[in-house]
């Protein structure tokens, strides 16, 4: 093995990022590398000699190099021998209408896209991904490297204890069957249609996530003035929240630790993802470790990472939407087969592949 591997880790300053997605990642990071990885936010010296390999695992176009040090590369010079990107995807750049950057934000992707000319190796999480960085950045194909994310080791643990869902309105324990979202609620989410489909098929559905415990209990009139929902970025998210105010179909218990996540899951008659786009696809693989089936979006990055074992849907229609859920509800020998094979697709997304490929690069 080389020498020490410097990752850049701003969950360390960031309280936000350890709850998103840049903070699971980091957290497989570390249980997978945690002797041979040296996690820091603050960047080592640009002083020869130099390390042999810095590892940026979140590169957001939309945040200034100067906060992710990549205004290093920007000046010439280097902070390690190898220095590896990871993208998880594209959304912002690829949706601009919908993710507006704003003349800041325009500013931050320029500066971003010349400072990753001083990256050796870009990593991404999925086919679908490394196809968007090479039409929207014009990489080379023969740079940027596959990885598939792993779970966390505790997703490999049987939970023991029934957790008990509940209600936000009541506080009071939810003894019904239920479906489950986990995840973010940006446009790519197409929440709304969500919410449409879940109302027509008639269903309860917690969703998981920091962001719905903000606005879950505001009136109408507050959603139409909080400033934040009325950012370009959040409109969506305003709607979703007018379609789910005052009905008991909708529960959200906001983010929760991952030993209640996993008893979530267990629960759950099925996981389900709408999205529009993804880079990835993180609670397919987490709902499938526990046998769970999945209702996902007919679109080519959730087909590559479920390998087709899940019920697909036109996420542009709540209609049909709402018709696969309410098949796989009152078919229980299909929810055990769909279970089953998302189970054994699991297993490809394995801590071993994911340290191997890993160690391939550096």
């Amino acid at each position: 093995m080389i020498n020490k591997v410097f990752v850049f880790d701003p969950t360390a300053s960031d309280s936000q990022s350890a709850v998103r997605g840049i903070g699971r990642y980091l957290q497989i990071l570390k249980e997978n590398f945690p002797d041979d990885f040296v996690f820091s936010s603050h960047l080592p010296p640009t002083t020869y000699p130099l390390q042999p390999v810095f590892i940026n695992p979140f590169f957001n176009f939309l945040q200034p190099p100067v906060r992710t040090g990549l205004d290093l590369s920007l000046r010439g010079r280097r902070i390690a021998s190898k220095q590896i990107a990871v993208i998880h995807d594209l959304i912002p750049l690829k949706y601009p209408s919908h993710f507006p950057p704003g003349i800041k934000g325009s500013i931050c992707i320029l500066l971003n896209k010349l400072a990753l000319k001083n990256y050796d190796i870009i990593i991404t999480d999925s086919e679908a991904s490394k196809k968007d960085i090479i039409k929207i950045l014009g990489i080379r194909e023969d740079k940027i490297k596959i990885i598939y994310p792993c779970l966390p080791k505790n997703f490999t643990k049987v939970a023991s204890i029934k957790y008990q869902v509940l209600s936000t309105k009541q506080k009071k324990p939810l003894n019904t069957k239920f479906c489950l979202y986990v995840g973010d609620a940006t446009w790519n989410k197409n929440l709304v249609n969500l919410a449409r489909a879940i109302k027509i098929a008639n269903i309860n559905c917690v969703f998981v996530g920091k962001i719905f415990n903000k606005f879950n209990n505001l009136t109408i009139e507050q959603l139409n003035k909080d400033p934040i929902l009325n950012h370009p970025w959040n409109l969506e998210l305003k709607q979703f929240f007018k379609e789910t105010t005052h009905d008991k179909r909708f529960i959200f218990p906001g983010f929760v630790p991952d030993s209640e996540l996993i008893k979530l899951y267990e629960q759950s008659l099925f996981n389900i993802l709408t999205s529009r786009d993804e880079g990835f696809g993180f609670s397919y693989v987490e709902s499938a470790n526990f046998g769970r089936p999945s209702l996902l979006s007919n679109i080519p990055v959730l087909r590559e990472i479920s390998d087709g074992k899940a019920i697909f849907f036109n996420p542009a229609d709540p209609q049909n939407i709402a018709k696969k859920i309410t098949k796989i509800i009152s078919d229980k020998k299909l929810r055990n087969k769909i279970g089953v094979e998302a189970k054994k697709r699991s297993e490809y997304f394995s801590a071993e592949k994911f340290k191997r490929e890993f160690f391939k690069l550096i």
